[in-house]
């Protein structure tokens, strides 16, 4: 499958990057708007006294829909008795809580991406973490479906924590995992002839899908989480083989999901893919397993640093510039593309890819954010369309 489907991303690439593009940067759309949305990956580990500081850091940007790392293992340090319910002693809900009050208290959508395996969990071991703070190890899929569940429940929009006299907010998007196609966030991806990571990851989507509408049948289910990568290899999937190898599944979904990190700015055409001049062409793909199945961006942006993670980067101005150009195309203002996560709030080490310098400072693409809140009109996230397959 790998290499054929490798030949078919080159047609496809290029198809991409010819299809209209002439060289001349695209007039802003008209069309209707994805939501503009933000991720601030330090929610998951700062410690609980700053997370107030960092959800109103969040609010202060003007995103309506911020996405949001639930980790696992965190969560559930230990085996809970009966893993489908939240009142299991073994779950740790506190910083969850938090988080996603805090965005209802501030009118923000959550989109919740729940990952990192906990050692009771393992299934097949991940062997080192290559990121700091999370377990690649593939889990025990029944294991994750209850675990989903749990969550889908506490945050159905009718749970009544112990000691509350009011519900905790909903939360009506959720992700399976985080670029699982990235042996740093699921692993192992190959072994010979095999694929462990995509086949472990189909049975925790199939466990997880069912788990999470049992809980709230309103929920928006969320597939593949493809990580930037273009080609197949030992430490990772491509974007379309993944895609070809969960379409080829059939698993359940309501939505698919893919990152964006391209290194040529969003209007100039490129045959890499993923890219934005990729997106018709990834619609496309989609079509072939669902007709007008939606496309969520929940990563994307430009580093202005080199890091061992990405040697490519930009400068700020060129970010900022970047910044406008990417909620400009045509191919991103579609009823099927619906919200762009810029990632991340505020630069670390590994990702320098923030509004916010490593010292809280604001970088130019900090006001050109709050340019793209602020023009109003953003479509919020939508209902499912379906029950899902």
């Amino acid at each position: 499958m790998v290499v054929l489907v490798a030949i078919a991303i080159a047609a496809f690439a290029v198809a991409c990057a010819s299809n209209g593009d002439d060289g001349d940067s695209p007039e802003p759309s008209n069309g209707p708007r994805p939501a503009v949305a933000i991720q601030d990956d330090r929610l998951p580990s700062v410690e609980l006294d700053g997370l107030a500081e960092r959800l109103d850091m969040v609010a202060a940007t003007g995103a309506k829909v911020s996405r949001a790392d639930f980790f696992w293992k965190d969560v559930a340090p230990t085996q809970p008795a009966d893993a489908t319910d939240p009142d299991d002693p073994a779950y740790d809900w506190t910083r969850p809580d938090q988080i996603i009050q805090g965005f209802a208290d501030n009118g923000i959508q959550p989109l919740v991406s729940t990952y990192n395996t906990p050692a009771w969990a393992e299934a097949v071991e991940g062997g080192e973490e290559l990121i700091p703070t999370v377990n690649p190890a593939i889990p025990n899929a029944e294991a994750y479906g209850e675990f989903m569940e749990a969550v889908a429940t506490r945050y159905s929009g009718s749970f009544v924590p112990d000691g509350a006299s009011d519900p905790l907010p909903a939360v009506n998007h959720f992700e399976i995992w985080n670029e699982p196609n990235f042996g740093s966030f699921l692993s192992p991806q190959t072994d010979g002839d095999t694929m462990p990571a995509l086949e472990g990851y189909v049975e925790m989507a199939r466990a997880a899908y069912p788990a999470i509408k049992r809980a709230n049948p309103d929920t928006v289910v969320i597939v593949g989480v493809g990580g930037p990568r273009g080609t197949s290899g030992p430490n990772g999937t491509g974007a379309l083989d993944w895609l070809d190898g969960l379409r080829s599944a059939d698993i359940p979904l309501d939505a698919y999901s893919q990152h964006i990190y391209p290194a040529a700015a969003p209007d100039v055409p490129t045959t890499a893919f993923p890219s934005w001049s990729s997106i018709d062409g990834f619609l496309e793909e989609l079509d072939k397993w669902k007709p007008g199945l939606d496309l969520y961006i929940t990563e994307a942006g430009y580093t202005t640093t080199p890091t061992e993670f990405r040697k490519v980067s930009v400068t700020e101005e060129e970010q900022a510039e970047y910044l406008t150009q990417i909620f400009d195309l045509p191919q991103v203002n579609q009823e099927r593309v619906a919200t762009i996560v810029w990632f991340n709030l505020q630069d670390n080490s590994a990702w320098p890819a923030g509004l916010l310098r490593e010292d809280g400072s604001k970088k130019p693409s900090y006001d050109r954010f709050l340019d793209e809140t602020s023009q109003g009109g953003d479509r919020l996230l939508p209902p499912p369309a379906t029950a899902g397959s």
